[in-house]
């Protein structure tokens, strides 16, 4: 019962002492996610700045033909390139970092490496 008070008394602090707007921030997504270089085996993509506290970005890639989804490639810059992808459909998914918050996803679809 002790230990219960003491959550709950943290809890009561935390939301006396926060800015009301803390609670209602939106991690926005990436805007405007495009292909800027595309050629044998590597892919290029721009998109632009956030805006709101945003830390970084996180992608990763889906490649169809086999299911295979990649680790996260997490980058403090608007844009990524990939190489050395082998033949394939694949599909990549953007999402904006803002401290412990992350957007939801845009994903540009069928990229074809052949």
């Amino acid at each position: 019962m002790k230990s219960f008070f003491i959550v709950f008394l943290s809890f009561c602090f935390t939301i006396l002492f926060a800015k009301p707007a803390d609670f209602f921030k939106v991690c926005a997504s990436p805007q405007n996610v495009a292909v800027t270089s595309l050629n044998v085996g590597n892919v290029s993509f721009d998109w632009d700045d956030c805006s709101g506290g945003c830390t970084e970005y996180k992608v990763n890639y889906t490649r169809r033909e086999d299911s295979y989804t990649s680790s996260d490639f997490i980058t403090a810059n608007s844009a990524i390139s990939f190489s050395s992808l082998t033949d394939g459909t694949y599909d990549f998914y953007f999402y904006t970092v803002c401290g412990s918050q992350t957007s939801s996803f845009i994903v540009v679809e069928e990229i074809i490496m052949d």
